[in-house]
């Protein structure tokens, strides 16, 4: 989802700047409702990324990944409407995310950092490991949600499934069908992989 598209939608806040009518959009899904909370949460989002020394895209996925969150915990009635606005909660769970985001991006980068030391001779593979980072990047994006947050919570940011599902970072409860589900993402991942490769001609 593009948030930056939707900003010029109109003045969607009238009918959920009553916060209790608000959540109650939120709790059926309304598409509205949502849309309302992520651009309400975005700008907020942007500083925070920007303050955690993050790339300025990551703000829009940790939109996503946050509101994902949230909806689950009002399914699951882990989040209860006590009169507050529902966009600080979900900025709260946005700085959890990017909290953690920090720390992965941290851990690549001192990756890189010793890869280099080591294998300065060999500058071309360090160009080539870092090509290849970039283009799982653009197939994740390909892939879309909820896909591509499966696939990076566990490949690239390291979280067990348990952590996971425990967190209600995806719309996968147990770990069982949280592996289904990344199986079915991988092969799809694979196929996209394959198209990429076809069309580059490689």
């Amino acid at each position: 989802m593009r948030i930056g598209s939707w900003l010029s939608a109109g003045n969607l806040g009238g009918q959920f700047k009553d916060y209790e009518r608000f959540f109650a959009g939120l709790k059926a899904l309304d598409h509205r409702a949502v849309l309302y909370l992520q651009v309400q949460s975005l700008p907020m989002i942007r500083k925070i990324v920007a303050g955690y020394g993050l790339p300025t895209e990551k703000a829009e996925e940790i939109v996503n990944d946050a509101t994902l969150v949230f909806l689950q915990k009002i399914e699951s009635g882990a989040y209860q409407f006590a009169g507050n606005s529902p966009t600080t909660y979900c900025i709260e769970i946005a700085k959890r995310l990017a909290l953690m985001a920090t720390r992965s991006h941290k851990k690549r980068t001192e990756s890189l950092e010793n890869l280099a030391e080591i294998s300065d001779p060999n500058a071309e593979d360090l160009l080539l490991r870092r090509e290849t980072a970039e283009t799982v990047q653009q197939l994740l994006g390909q892939l879309g949600q909820p896909c591509a947050n499966v696939i990076r919570l566990y490949h690239i940011d390291g979280f067990s499934d348990e952590e996971v599902t425990k967190n209600h970072w995806t719309p996968y409860s147990t770990t069982d069908s949280l592996k289904m589900k990344r199986s079915d993402c991988m092969k799809k991942l694979v196929q996209l992989a394959h198209a990429w490769k076809t069309s580059n001609s490689i």
